[in-house]
Order: C-alpha cells, then sequence, then structure tokens
C-alpha cells in the first residue's frame, strides 16, 4: 500500500528560475505542511540542470497563495500529460 504522505509520479512540478529559489520554497512548504517533493527538473521543461517541486495537483491554490506571501515567483507550473510537459493555466486552479 502506498504511502498517503508521498507525492504521486504524475502530479504537478513547480519550476523556479533558480536553486536557490527552489530551496526557499520548499522551505515554505515544510513550515505549511505541503506534502512536497524536490525533484530534478525535467529536461522536457527546461535544458538547464536544476531542480523542481513536485506537489498534489489539489494544493495548487494554497501554494500559489504561499508563493504569493513568500514572494517566490515561480516560472511555472506544470503537469505531465502523455509524457509531454503542459503548462497549467490559472483556469485550472481550484
Amino acid at each position: 500500500m502506498p504511502d498517503k504522505g508521498l507525492v504521486p509520479e504524475k502530479n504537478l512540478v513547480v519550476v523556479f528560475p533558480t536553486t536557490h529559489l527552489t530551496l526557499k520554497a520548499e522551505s515554505v512548504f515544510e513550515k505549511a505542511g505541503i506534502v512536497h517533493r524536490t525533484v530534478m527538473k525535467p529536461r522536457k521543461i527546461s535544458s538547464d540542470c536544476g531542480l523542481a517541486i513536485r506537489v498534489k495537483d489539489d494544493d495548487l491554490r494554497h501554494i500559489r497563495e504561499l508563493l504569493n506571501e513568500g514572494s517566490i515567483e515561480p516560472l511555472g507550473f506544470y503537469k505531465e500529460s502523455d509524457g509531454a510537459w503542459e503548462p497549467v493555466s490559472v483556469r485550472e486552479d481550484r
């Protein structure tokens, strides 16, 4: 039985412009109790090396609020679909 605290593989990935901002966001998520996992940035999203944060799509609205409050600007939110990473628009926000 899978651990309910783990983020499923096919979920949202939040990408930041720098590793510093990724780690800052990770700290914010930990303090807020957001289930997340730091992962390597998918190459299909960005060719540069770096980190991203995988999160549950149910937490998207709360995550956007936390990032806004912390003045942390992500490059974007992406969801994997059929092997491609698609940007998540604001309208998909729950």
